[in-house]
């Protein structure tokens, strides 16, 4: 009967083709305090994470083969948020705690069963079915929740400085995150070789661009391009340049989100759709891209600069000692001089006066002088 009908044959092709590829979701959130509390009236910090953790459970419920990780992007560096180190330790640990306290009576501990356990998790972390959740979703919740916590445990120790002491400012380094999220998915795809993953970034940006964080920034950019890994941003709050950049050069969508309170609805419609389907359907696009660079010097937005044409090195000043900040490359005194010299405004050319011309109606001649003799 398989040769009369090759049906079952079609299934079988049709089971392996690339729409069935797994997807490496990196999942990277701004989690400054500061920028958050500016955007507190539209969504909360609180709210935001449920928001992602319902994309991030139906990312994994589309396809059992489907990764994450998440990261945070905090204070100087990202923070892995899941999976974490000390997740599958930590979970099998506890699970022999658990099983020495029930079977030992003796043994120094609560004794709590599995249901007051889980029901203490789903009181702390506010998780609720904890029992019935499915395993996976579940891991993903604790481990996110458990690491946030951990995380703004530690923000105010190390903001405190106590005294008249000026507090010192710290900003969130994206460039730190997003390349800790290169890194993973570059190694995610070596261990699993035999399976090919479709990897993508998605941001979720609260803050507005550091002028300082220019270059690793781009050339995380330049290396998500490469390995042909698109970047989603969805915006909450603040301005950026070089998130856009970052989209439009990794054919990535960047959203500005107007209604916060709808993260939901946004990222499950719009973000939740795989690359390779993307062509067929009409999503959001970025008319006008900020591809404005900063100055390698002062660290600052500029329209107008010099660049370097040995490394590239943009620069909106001129050292004194007349080099290249990045290289090391002496200018000539000529090429400073070109540089430093101001515009030359021409004065405009004075227009020539059109002379009137002689009307068709004729003047009346005036009458001449006889003279007398």
């Amino acid at each position: 009967m398989n040769v009369v009908d090759d049906t079952s044959q079609k299934l079988g092709a049709s089971a392996t083709t690339s729409d069935d590829q797994p997807t490496f979701l990196s999942v990277i959130i701004e989690t400054h305090p500061e920028a958050w509390a500016t955007i507190k009236d539209q969504i909360t910090f609180k709210q935001a994470i449920q928001a992602l953790l319902v994309f991030i459970n139906g990312h994994i419920a589309l396809n059992n083969s489907n990764k994450v990780c998440v990261i945070a992007s905090h204070d100087n560096g990202g923070t892995f948020l899941y999976p974490r180190r000390d997740h599958h330790s930590a979970t099998t640990a506890g699970r022999r705690k658990s099983s020495v306290t029930i079977s030992d009576p003796s043994s120094t501990g609560n004794g709590l069963d599995a249901a007051q356990r889980e029901a203490e998790i789903s009181a702390k972390y506010g998780i609720a079915h904890a029992q019935s959740m499915y395993r996976q979703f579940r891991d993903v919740d604790e481990s996110v929740y458990r690491a946030i916590g951990e995380l703004m445990e530690k923000t105010p120790e190390e903001n405190d400085t106590g005294g008249d002491k000026p507090k010192k400012k710290r900003n969130a380094s994206l460039s730190g995150a997003l390349s800790l999220a290169l890194t993973y998915i570059n190694k995610v795809s070596m261990v699993s070789e035999d399976v090919r993953l479709k990897s993508r970034v998605l941001i979720i940006s609260v803050m507005d661009d550091m002028a300082s964080q220019y270059i690793p920034t781009m050339n995380c950019i330049f290396a998500a391009q490469k390995q042909r890994i698109p970047i989603d941003v969805c915006k909450l709050g603040g301005t950026t340049s070089f998130l856009q950049q970052a989209c439009d050069s990794t054919n990535g969508i960047f959203m500005k989100i107007r209604h916060a309170h709808g993260l939901v609805q946004y990222l499950l419609s719009a973000y939740s759709v795989e690359p390779t389907l993307r062509p067929h359907i009409n999503l959001s696009t970025q008319r006008d891209v900020d591809f404005r660079a900063a100055c390698f010097i002062t660290k600052n937005v500029v329209d107008i600069g010099f660049v370097c044409s040995v490394c590239l090195c943009i620069m909106s000043v001129i050292l004194p000692t007349g080099d290249c900040p990045m290289c090391g490359t002496k200018f000539g005194q000529d090429v400073i001089d070109r540089m430093l010299r101001k515009p030359y405004v021409l004065e405009p050319k004075k227009k020539k006066k059109k002379q009137k011309l002689d009307s068709a109606t004729p003047t009346p001649a005036s009458p001449a002088l006889n003279s007398v003799g």
